[in-house]
């Protein structure tokens, strides 16, 4: 699951070139499993936190996608 997409990305930073966009999509899967490992350490569910909560999930795109 990732919690950011290009678009978010793009939204919030800058228009990307086609490269750039297939680099991100690669890096948004590496950022977002490596917060499910942290929350796991944690004793966190993320995604069923992110899926129970829609102010965290825009929050949590925000952030992934700002990373």
């Amino acid at each position: 699951m990732s919690y950011a997409t290009v678009e978010d990305m793009t939204a919030l930073w800058r228009p990307m070139t086609a490269a750039e966009q297939a680099r991100a999509f690669s890096l948004l899967d590496v950022i977002s499993a490596s917060l499910d490992v942290e929350a796991r350490k944690a004793g966190k569910d993320l995604p069923a936190l992110v899926a129970a909560d829609p102010a965290l999930a825009s929050w949590l795109a925000d952030e992934v996608a700002e990373s």
